[in-house]
């Protein structure tokens, strides 16, 4: 079955039940004279809370912008081309604590695990909504509080974890002495809140038919990407291979129709889980990457020319115009923001799977570890790879794998924490790239406030 989605409820109940964090753990006591304990009362509001916390994922902080765009400016795919201070101190890899968009990602993540931490407590408090509809809604929040915490843990390494939400004073005073955890307890973290969701939404009966949600499938993707930044190549073969066998995606037959001007010809067969956006919810990617709006960012020269631009349909997707003051990306093709974002596609599981085969190294595991990586090389046109030929060994087919990710998931965020991950980015970027510049600085105000809270080394 497919859960209800239920309309919104006014703004003023939301903002009560979800609080309005912008500065951290500590600013997290709900601004509103509505009560936080009176806000969800019914299903109509509990499904209103579950939406908002869909929507923290639409900040400019998140994936409505900075998370995707800024991290990739610290890679060799995007280069700065406007005036941010911010983007300017990404682009060179000199990040100081105090740089705004470290702290928005942070504070913007926290609010958005407030936000879930609070439908997680409050719902199953509340009488008369059924059973399978709770489990849907929990199965959820479960899942996006692990997304959250994966943003977190891949970008700032042990973070201060987080699973009540903040009722009171005392509460607050608790959170001012909080310390963090090392990145290993937060992939537990992760792991253990992957298993709930995939218990509750199978209770729930939610199937993988609405891609605008959370689903089943999603949580196998994200256990398996997961498993692949912890090096697990088995659980992540095994988690991605769930994805696969369900037989619920398929890549578009057509690279383009993936990043169209708004969600209507986004491919429903290769959406894992998208995020919606509107004219009055917009992202910030085409605006800051276009002529048209206001080219804060560009394409560099490095990533241009790795497609094979008279072959591989990517290219003309994601590139327009080269003026001398850069490499216009068109890959969002609107300066509105309109455009849906992809938080998981089928082609990117697809990708996983053939770097986990690929990293187990047996004869079996390459050859099919090349066989899911010509599923997404030959969709973009290009002539089908041959193990034992074009391919021969593991390196060979891993390095393969690697510039596959880079030319079909450019400008979605991938490409730094690829190069960290796989403990390539002091090879590429060479002197750019300090090794305690893998994982970014806390924030400074969030530092000034938890006296327990310790900076990363090198900040």
């Amino acid at each position: 079955m497919t859960m209800q989605r239920l309309p919104m409820v006014p703004a003023v109940l939301l903002v009560a039940a979800l609080g309005a964090c912008d500065t951290g753990l500590l600013d997290i006591l709900p601004q509103d004279e509505i009560a936080q304990e009176i806000a969800i009362v019914d299903q109509e509001t509990a499904q209103a809370a579950v939406n908002g916390a869909y929507s923290s994922f639409q900040s400019g902080s998140l994936l409505g912008g900075d998370y995707v765009m800024w991290t990739d400016l610290l890679s060799d795919d995007v280069e700065h081309t406007g005036t941010f201070g911010s983007y300017g101190q990404g682009d060179l890899i000199n990040i100081p604590a105090d740089n705004g968009v470290v702290s928005g990602i942070w504070d913007a993540t926290y609010d958005g695990i407030l936000r879930v931490n609070t439908v997680i407590k409050k719902v199953p408090e509340v009488d008369d909504i059924p059973v399978d509809a709770v489990d849907g809604m929990l199965g959820q929040m479960y899942a996006l509080r692990a997304l959250h915490y994966f943003h977190l843990v891949r970008a700032y390494g042990g973070v201060v974890l987080v699973t009540e939400p903040a009722e009171n004073l005392a509460d607050i005073e608790e959170l001012a002495q909080a310390t963090r955890s090392s990145a290993a307890e937060v992939w537990t973290r992760i792991e253990a809140d992957l298993a709930q969701a995939t218990s509750l939404l199978g209770s729930a009966g939610i199937d993988n038919s609405d891609r605008n949600f959370v689903t089943p499938g999603f949580v196998d993707a994200l256990e398996a990407k997961a498993h692949l930044y912890q090096r697990d190549w088995a659980a992540a073969e095994a988690a991605a291979l769930e994805v696969v066998n369900s037989g619920d995606y398929a890549l578009a037959a057509d690279y383009a129709s993936l990043f169209g001007p708004d969600g209507s010809s986004t491919s429903a067969t290769e959406d894992i889980f998208r995020l919606v956006f509107t004219a009055t919810d917009p992202n910030n990617y085409g605006y800051y990457y276009q002529f048209a709006g206001r080219f804060e960012i560009g394409a560099t020269q490095d990533i241009y020319d790795a497609y094979d631009q008279a072959n591989d349909e990517r290219f003309d997707v994601n590139f327009d115009q080269i003026r001398p003051d850069g490499i216009e990306v068109v890959k969002y093709p609107t300066t509105s923001g309109t455009e849906d974002f992809h938080v998981m596609r089928y082609a990117e599981v697809l990708l996983i799977l053939a770097e986990a085969l690929a990293q187990q190294g047996g004869v079996a595991d390459l050859t099919s570890a090349v066989t899911y990586l010509n599923m997404v090389h030959t969709r973009a046109g290009l002539t089908t790879y041959v193990y034992g030929v074009d391919l021969i060994t593991q390196q060979d087919v891993l390095d393969a794998i690697y510039l596959e990710r880079r030319l079909e998931l450019a400008f979605e965020g991938e490409r730094w924490f690829d190069l960290v991950r796989t403990d390539r980015a002091a090879a590429v970027l060479g002197s750019a790239f300090s090794p305690h510049e893998a994982l970014l600085p806390l924030p400074q105000g969030e530092l000034d406030v938890s006296e327990n809270l310790v900076q990363n080394p090198g900040y």
